[in-house]
């Protein structure tokens, strides 16, 4: 380890320590432009939430400079699902009855459908949260509901206008439509059945979100504020699949690296 490091350790290595494995698990999925600022200020929200569970950013595509091959190619989205599947399938191996969540911002709240709907028939995780989704609002969803124990939010804008609007009317959705996508106007509403529709939420945007940050647009869902304030509340609800109680961590949060 260089002295350089030492002096300015990476947050993720205290993020990821079997303490917080111990108590749970929560993958960050980011947009189709892969690791950078704005999924660091998700993961910064979550600290500051003192959520107590390992943190983890999974970088699933090809960088910035390729984001439209990122967003379109089936190929990507086919390899990294299963990469992340298997992440998941080996943590809940070694560390089995802890919440697992998935937290994907627009082409990354698209991919985290994918990685549900591909889990093997008995597996399944806490939850999900889509903030943004860059998938079509007519995406099946029942597959994935399939595999989530609590629920799997869509947290929506109508006023993501240019990425969720005109971006994926010329580019494409995740999933290969030309239309407006499900973070803008929610998905359209499926006949589910009872045990599923209990297992979906919509969260439409609220003016409220303004003061921490989300100004309805694209970037807004990965404000820090807004993510301590509103998504991590859903990660630290009572969860019958932790036997281990769902309370802060001083050792590790009391003076956190910042991210």
């Amino acid at each position: 380890m260089t002295s350089h490091s030492l002096m300015n350790p990476d947050p993720a290595d205290e993020l990821m320590n079997r303490e917080r494995l111990q108590r749970g698990y929560t993958i960050i999925l980011p947009g189709i432009e892969g690791y950078s600022w704005l999924n660091r200020r998700m993961r910064r929200g979550l600290v500051a939430a003192e959520v107590p569970y390992a943190i983890e950013i999974h970088d699933w595509t090809r960088g910035l400079s390729r984001a439209i091959f990122n967003l379109r190619s089936r190929k990507l989205h086919q390899r990294q699902s299963e990469i992340l599947r298997e992440k998941i399938q080996n943590y809940q191996h070694r560390f089995p009855q802890r919440p697992v969540f998935l937290i994907g911002h627009s082409g990354g709240g698209g991919l985290t459908l994918r990685v549900l709907e591909g889990l093997p028939a008995q597996m399944s995780i806490s939850g999900a949260i889509l903030l943004g989704a860059a998938i079509s609002p007519a995406y099946d969803l029942r597959p994935a509901l399939g595999h989530v124990d609590r629920k799997i939010w869509n947290m929506t804008s109508l006023a993501d206008v240019i990425f969720l609007g005109m971006l994926t009317l010329a580019a494409g959705t995740l999933d290969g439509r030309h239309s407006v996508s499900a973070g803008m106007t929610g998905f359209r509403p499926w006949d589910l059945p009872r045990p599923l529709s209990e297992r979906f939420e919509e969260m439409p945007y609220r003016f409220e979100y303004g003061k921490h940050g989300h100004y309805a647009g694209h970037f807004g869902f990965t404000a820090p504020s807004f993510v301590k304030n509103y998504v991590a509340p859903l990660l630290m609800q009572i969860d019958e699949r932790c036997p281990v109680p769902v309370a802060p961590l001083a050792s590790v949060i009391s003076n956190p690296a910042t991210p």
